[in-house]
């Protein structure tokens, strides 16, 4: 008992690394004379874990064993956070794999629970998956849900997917479960990263204070507090781990089950977990951090991301970039391969405008169904076909800094979503990004062995350089729309 009690002490206390409550200017520089790891603490409210091991993983079928490895390995728990659970090939299989693990370890008489924390928008989209699961004995909630037919406290989305087993293993990236991330034929590039080490225990930590945090509106006494009163309460909590009372909902978390204590470091990798929710302050840290990293860069500058409409001051950090002689690259989607077209497209034009006319490297993807069908049918197609979109959010700078996210960097996430992401401090890990990023550009001019011996085909074109030519289609494309666009942001 006396081993819990201090183990309950530290780690609640421990969250005030997580998010102290209090504005944030607009732009955040970096201080005279400060390190990378001592802006990231700052600006980012993280904190650095140094015996981390870390797998990236960006092949979609990879990406996809992993996810199965890690919880066939689970043995007490297995907490995730999505954004979206669709009802299709791989979301299905995810969802029959977790429960034939709860049947496994019930007839094992194992002490085990599966925790499931959504978006409350894809909690009703998606409500077969999610009901099937809860049948074998998950629980399920619902982050920011109305309840009792009275809306939610505040426009807030679940938009991070977290991973955790048994408080020892994790993945964290942008990857929901569904075919569109794991479909080796019509896949979505994304990013992700699988992580042992102290990492996890922060990731543990952001996912239970958002599930004990859901809690607040199951009830109908909730909705009678004043807003604001209530609000303040929920922000206390995510800071220091309690409400006014003292009383803590974490207490029964603060267990070696939850956080089993580490004999050996299972890596050296330096990390810093990112979490933001716009409970804890109006705009999310790992924005102004990114900006910040930004605006120190000496060298490069590597950024991707499918919903270009980013914050003004991550756009005038990049320009500023280019502007001082640094190598700056952004990839995006082209319009024939957007997640989502109309006002989704147009709202990324001004900033791609902007970065253009600066001579910002603007790289659009423009693979599709119709361009991976011609490669099938050449006889000439790799093993794995280019994917028909990206979904990816990194951030490179210079050679050693990677920031991977569930971001995209833009004002919905900026301001309303909970995001997690990790900062890695590791040349390894920025090199592999680099050849990813590198590698795409290749793909340009990629010729693939044919099995009938010809050589004359060439891939079409998946992916293109936006130059100033391109600016008089955009700014028709946008005509007199701008206005409402930037009245809307946080919707795209």
């Amino acid at each position: 008992m006396r081993r819990r009690g201090l183990r309950s002490r530290f780690a609640i206390g421990a969250l005030a690394l997580a998010g102290a409550v209090g504005g944030v200017p607009n732009h955040v520089i970096a201080e005279d004379g400060e390190s990378i790891e001592e802006l990231v603490v700052r600006v980012g409210r993280a904190r650095w874990t140094h015996d981390n091991r870390v797998e990236l993983l960006t092949d979609p079928r990879r990406a996809w064993d992993a996810r199965v490895k890690l919880v066939e390995k689970a043995q007490h728990h297995i907490h995730i956070s999505t954004f979206s659970w669709h009802n299709d090939e791989y979301g299905m299989a995810y969802r029959r794999l977790l429960n034939e693990i709860m049947d496994r370890r019930r007839r094992q008489d194992v002490d085990f629970r599966v925790r499931v924390l959504a978006d409350a928008s894809g909690l009703g989209q998606f409500t077969g998956a999610f009901s099937a699961l809860e049948r074998e004995g998950a629980k399920v909630r619902g982050f920011n849900r109305s309840t009792y037919g009275l809306s939610a406290i505040y426009d807030g989305r679940m938009h991070d997917k977290m991973i955790i087993v048994d408080g020892r293993e994790a993945i964290m990236s942008g990857r929901n479960f569904s075919d569109l991330y794991f479909d080796p034929e019509h896949w979505w590039l994304d990013l992700g990263v699988r992580l042992e080490g102290g990492a996890v225990e922060d990731m543990q930590m952001n996912f239970l204070k958002a599930w004990e945090l859901t809690s607040v509106n199951r009830s109908p006494l909730s909705f009678f507090a004043p807003q604001g009163k209530l609000l303040s309460d929920l922000r206390l909590f995510w800071r220091t781990g309690r409400y006014p009372s003292g009383r803590s909902p974490l207490e029964p978390y603060m267990t070696p089950e939850f956080f089993p204590p580490r004999e050996t470091a299972p890596g050296a990798m330096a990390v810093a977990v990112l979490y933001d929710n716009c409970l804890l302050r109006r705009r999310a840290a790992s924005t102004d951090l990114i900006v910040a990293l930004v605006d120190r860069a000496a060298t490069r500058v590597d950024l991707m991301t499918p919903f270009p409409n980013l914050v003004n001051e991550l756009t005038d950090a990049l320009v500023a970039a280019s502007e001082r002689g640094v190598k700056v690259r952004l990839f995006v989607n082209d319009h024939e391969a957007a997640i989502r077209g109309g006002p989704f497209i147009l709202a990324g034009y001004p900033t791609l405008i902007r970065l253009i006319e600066v001579g910002v490297e603007v790289w659009a993807w423009r693979a599709n169904p119709k361009v991976l069908q011609q490669i099938k049918d050449s006889d000439c197609g790799p093993t794995l076909l280019p994917p028909v979109a990206l979904h990816g959010k990194l951030l490179r700078v210079d050679e050693e800094v990677s920031v991977i996210h569930s971001s995209n960097f833009n004002y919905r996430s900026t301001y309303y979503n909970t995001e997690a992401g990790v900062v890695i401090l590791d040349r390894g890990v920025n090199r592999a990004l680099r050849e990813l990023l590198d590698g795409l550009i290749a793909l340009r001019d990629f010729e693939p062995d044919c099995a009938n011996g010809d050589n004359g085909f060439r891939l079409p074109a998946v992916l293109g350089l936006l130059g100033p030519e391109d600016i008089p289609r955009m700014r028709e494309e946008l005509g007199n729309k701008q206005k409402f666009l930037d009245s809307m942001s946080v919707a795209w």
